[in-house]
């Protein structure tokens, strides 16, 4: 999400809306019903979250230090989500990058004098990667940070953590988010774009608050929810906006809590909206777990039908391209 150098950014103006966030309505976010997994649930792959982790099918595998990140999958004879998973492995876990800060793949030279990697980036060591294509699952892709320094807000995600993006926009939609000098290395305009509220019933209620950043799109999180509210940061759930729909779902996961207290299998539900606006499969618990061989396994699971309600229509994730024509995107 959010460079070191670039805290100042977000974490003053931040810690001072979170303090009083709880007596507005969020400007990010229509008002409706409170977040809940209200949609029908149609049907539920077998598996349950909190359980022994299902057995995993590899996907995809990219270089992260002197180890590997991949990601995972678990399905049912109907070839229907049952777990999503990404795999941090051991050997990653002990060396992950440390310089620079961030890797270069998000960058905006503000003042005109060339890019510097540790004022003028974001995003940490980023690394895409790919889901199958299972039946009704939502998520097309992974964008993976590792952020060592963490980002602001201050006293919330200033700790070195893993910022998990499960992207519904598709890639190269995403690919469009223009890097600039507004917010975290955004475009302005695209700033305006991936701010513009998500109407009811689509968007978690009472939410609002950090902000958008180049190359992800806006990213909302709960006030009244750890770490936000001063409670304590083990991982956490953020979801993503841009132009009007969610994006993606991103879980943001502390290092320190993870190598320290070693969670056999530490399971949480993730907070719904109202309603979805992609009929599809969808995750209600996330869980981290710390392997024996030193790995880290986080997973999406108890994956639940989910029908869109009657007239809505799939996202159409529009973006400029390049040449400044108008490109279209339909999930």
């Amino acid at each position: 999400m959010i460079p070191n150098a670039l805290r100042m950014r977000w974490s003053l103006p931040l810690a001072l809306a979170l303090l009083v966030v709880a007596s507005f309505t969020p400007m990010l976010i229509a008002a409706g019903s409170k977040a809940s997994a209200s949609a029908p649930s149609l049907s539920r792959a077998a598996g349950a979250g909190g359980a022994a982790l299902p057995k995993l099918t590899s996907f995809n595998k990219v270089s992260l230090g002197d180890g590997t990140v991949e990601t995972l999958y678990a399905a049912d004879s109907a070839k229907r989500p049952v777990a999503l998973a990404v795999r941090v492995d051991a050997a990653a876990m002990k060396t992950l990058p440390s310089t620079p800060t961030h890797d270069g793949q998000t960058c905006f030279d503000t003042g005109g004098d060339g890019i510097d990697l540790e004022v003028d980036c974001a995003s940490g060591h980023e690394r895409a990667l790919w889901f199958p294509k299972l039946n009704g699952l939502p998520f097309q892709w992974l964008m993976f940070n590792w952020q060592k320094n963490g980002h602001g807000p201050t006293h919330v995600f200033d700790k070195p953590h893993f910022d998990m993006h499960f992207f519904i926009q598709d890639f190269s939609a995403r690919n469009q988010i223009r890097t600039g000098p507004c917010n975290l290395v955004i475009n302005c305009d695209d700033d305006a774009t991936a701010k513009k509220p998500v109407p009811a019933p689509y968007a978690p209620v009472g939410w609002g608050l950090p902000g958008a950043a180049g190359r992800m799109g806006n990213h909302i999180i709960d006030p009244e929810a750890a770490p936000a509210n001063g409670g304590a940061f083990t991982q956490a759930f953020a979801y993503g906006t841009w132009n009007g729909h969610i994006s993606f779902w991103e879980p943001v996961v502390n290092r320190d809590w993870v190598v320290s207290q070693k969670p056999a299998s530490a399971c949480q539900p993730i907070p719904q909206t109202p309603q979805v606006e992609l009929t599809g499969y969808y995750p209600e618990t996330m869980c981290t777990r710390y392997g024996s061989g030193g790995e880290m396994t986080f997973t999406f699971e108890k994956f639940v039908k989910r029908t869109a309600p009657a007239g809505a229509k799939a996202p159409v994730w529009t973006s400029k391209s390049t040449a400044g024509s108008a490109v279209k995107h339909q999930h």
